[in-house]
């Protein structure tokens, strides 16, 4: 006899299923096979917990949730204030004008304010927009530059810091021409003997630092320094640092000779090199144009076109030496006969900086600027109070005449007179002493003048207000003749 089987049921408890369907018409769960008394649940028959199920069409009731909690948000973190100056001077006394830790500088005089606009060359500002228009290269080299471009470029100098205590003299020419250019933070200073010539300013806008070649270091020197070293802190206010760090990542180094035709034409059509080239134009015209906007800070600072110009030819010919027999006139008519738009194309294709007879041409615009000059003006009262004491020109240095050589050593019948300036010694013939009333005889070393009169009943002798006394004449030739 054939058993029938029985109905599928419904695993949450709503009965026997429908005849011929599989699963319920309740709560759509899959009909199973009920268990006789005593029968154990199968594994694969895991029956879940019933639904709590409303009457049909019975409206829903809300259930009351609770209100929610506002997430609690971490406080930004403060930034570090610094435990000298508190961040913004407040620690110093009036006469410190810098923090050593932080790096702090104080306005060059109260409310004293410069916006970099009053020296930003037009041109400058021009292609550093378009660079700015290129946002992948500005991305990616903004996050390169604070990761790792400062740390891989200050490596790669073999440099000494300085500071109060390292090359001082130096160190607080730059205190004056960063706060003559109004920066809020001192940039890092640094002498390399591996730049010789070459000056460089690199890092990001918050984080900036200087490089200095030691050829500037023994050519320039009080003003001629300031304008080297305002310069730099220029590419600082403008906010170059960023982009000359760029360019040296993907240019290499931009002082030397470099471009798409530097290396020869042939060089220049490879495909590779078209295609570097696209990518290097536009940071080379703007690296060109970015040198102007330095040498208008620069200028702004010392006030001087004279001295700006006479800085520019000694750097671009990198001999303080032949400097000294360049004829400035015949070097200004080559800029008037230049011709403006193959030295254009000569250094776009060839250079990656501007040429020195467009760079002095320049100067000389910019020092007919009302504008410029009148904040230059503005700040020569406070730069001469502020300025280190003058230091004495080495004999290399452009300002410096040429020493005259030292006399040989004479015989007996001259007198020997010490300098009372520079302390050097040199011998003067009687000869030339006899039948004057004074004598006037310039310092070979120093170039120093002093005034020789004759003393009653007695040779020559320098006077005594003006020069050492010198010795009798028995014993002056008994001593060490000057050299």
């Amino acid at each position: 006899m054939a058993t029938t089987a029985p109905p599928l049921i419904c695993p949450q408890g709503h009965g026997p299923g429908v005849p011929g369907t599989r699963f319920c018409t309740l709560c759509g769960t899959q009909l199973v096979v009920p268990l006789m008394p005593g029968q154990p649940l199968p594994a694969a028959q895991a029956v879940p917990q019933p639904w709590p199920q409303a009457a049909p069409f019975a409206p829903l009731q809300a259930t009351p949730q609770p209100s929610p909690q506002p997430v609690p948000q971490s406080a930004p973190q403060p930034r570090p204030v610094c435990k000298l100056c508190g961040g913004n001077g407040v620690g110093l006394s009036n006469t410190e004008d810098i923090c050593t830790q932080c790096g702090w500088l104080r306005p060059l005089f109260p409310g004293y304010h410069l916006d970099r606009s009053a020296f930003l060359w037009a041109q400058d500002g021009q292609a550093m927009a378009r660079l700015q228009k290129i946002p992948a290269l500005h991305s990616i080299m903004r996050s390169a530059s604070d990761k790792v471009g400062r740390p891989w470029i200050e490596s790669t100098f073999n440099g000494i810091r300085l500071g109060p205590r390292q090359l001082p003299d130096v160190w607080k020419q730059g205190v004056l021409a960063a706060r003559i250019l109004g920066l809020p933070k001192m940039p890092d200073l640094y002498v390399s003997g591996d730049s010789q010539w070459q000056t460089y300013t690199f890092g990001s806008d918050d984080s900036a630092f200087i490089v200095l070649g030691t050829a500037i270091f023994t050519n320039f020197q009080n003003d001629e320094m300031l304008f080297v070293l305002a310069r730099e802190m220029g590419h600082c206010a403008a906010g170059h640092a960023l982009w000359k760090t760029v360019t040296r990542f993907i240019a290499g180094d931009s002082a030397a000779m470099h471009g798409l035709l530097s290396n020869g034409i042939m060089n220049a059509i490879h495909p590779m090199q078209l295609l570097q080239g696209t990518v290097e134009l536009p940071l080379l015209a703007w690296s060109r144009q970015s040198e102007i906007t330095a040498d208008r800070a620069g200028l702004l600072a010392v006030g001087d076109e004279a001295l700006a110009r006479r800085v520019l030819l000694a750097w671009s010919i990198h001999s303080a030496r032949l400097l000294k027999q360049v004829n400035i006139e015949e070097w200004m008519k080559q800029e008037e006969a230049s011709d403006d738009q193959l030295t254009r194309f000569s250094e776009m294709t060839t250079s990656s900086t501007m040429y020195t007879t467009r760079r002095l041409r320049l100067l000389g615009q910019s020092a007919s600027e009302p504008e410029l000059m009148r904040w230059s003006q503005r700040v020569q009262a406070a730069r001469k109070e502020l300025a280190p004491p003058p230091k004495p020109a080495p004999s290399s240095h452009v300002a410096a005449p040429a020493a005259a050589p030292v006399p040989p050593p004479a015989p007996a019948d001259s007198i020997r007179v010490i300098c009372n300036k520079c302390k050097a010694a040199m011998r003067v013939p009687l000869a030339v002493l006899r039948g004057k009333s004074s004598l006037n005889v310039r310092c070979p070393q120093c170039q120093n003048v002093l005034t020789l009169r004759p003393k009653p009943a007695a040779q020559p002798l320098p006077a005594a207000a003006e020069t050492k006394p010198a010795a009798p004449p028995a014993s002056a030739a008994a001593q060490k003749p000057a050299g």
